[in-house]
């Protein structure tokens, strides 16, 4: 076999293309405000219809609860269908109209999800295909989404507080199934949005003893402003400028 063809690269060459980036807090910390933080032009994915907290920010959004006339959407199948829309959008557009695609929630679209394989495996014996079929199609969204080539990604989950096997408590994404442990795989980045005593709003971005937050760039203090702008400005930051 000849090996012409293949091209050799070098880590030295490698550069920050687009930031793929999942971020985690509890219910209320403000996670969707932080769409309203990002630099550029911002396309919202919303499952939760709600985004009154970014009122005036000038941000593009899409609903999937809602129909085109305002309606809302009470079949899962057809709000999963209208997510399929907009992703076949966003990968047709030859030329992006948006820089950064904000997905709203994780948690709200494997509620989506799990009701569709519910409906489709209605049989309690059947738990297992259910479980392995629900677990495949969430996969397939989230990377989907994450492996979009022109676009800053980022998707937001809730979470909650688990235990291990020494009864320790860990905050974790509040999405059932396999997938739901999987998930930070997936991404560079993985921010826990964390509210002091103080009621002031950070973004933890590396490991501590309770949450598996990372930074596979390396650019981020392990404490950053809950601002997405000043996160991207880190990364973006060319060595030896300021």
């Amino acid at each position: 076999m000849s090996n012409d063809k293949i091209k050799i690269q070098n880590t030295n060459d490698t550069t920050i293309q687009k930031i793929k980036c999942v971020i985690l807090g509890e219910y209320g910390s403000g996670k969707t405000s932080l769409a309203g933080t990002l630099s550029g032009k911002t396309l919202l994915i919303s499952a939760e219809s709600g985004h009154l907290s970014l009122m005036g920010k000038d941000i593009d959004f899409v609903d999937i609860t809602r129909d085109e006339d305002g309606a809302l959407i009470r079949e899962p199948a057809l709000r999963l269908q209208r997510l399929t829309q907009v992703y076949s959008m966003l990968v047709a557009d030859k030329t992006p109209r948006w820089d950064n695609i904000f997905i709203d929630s994780l948690s709200e679209i494997y509620e989506i999800i799990l009701a569709i394989v519910e409906k489709e495996f209605p049989d309690r014996k059947d738990s297992f295909p259910m479980w392995g079929e629900y677990n495949k199609r969430m996969q397939r969204i989230v990377k989907a989404f994450r492996d979009l080539p022109n676009y800053n990604v980022f998707m937001t989950a809730l979470s909650e507080v688990d235990k291990d096997e020494n009864n320790k408590r860990f905050i974790t994404f509040d999405i059932s199934g396999k997938i739901g442990k999987k998930i930070p795989q997936y991404f560079d980045l993985v921010l826990y949005l964390h509210v002091t005593p103080e009621s002031e709003r950070v973004l933890i971005t590396n490991k501590t003893e309770t949450v598996g937050a990372k930074d596979r760039s390396g650019k981020l203090d392990a404490r950053m402003p809950a601002d997405l702008s000043q996160v991207m400005l880190k990364i973006y930051k060319k060595e030896g400028k300021k």
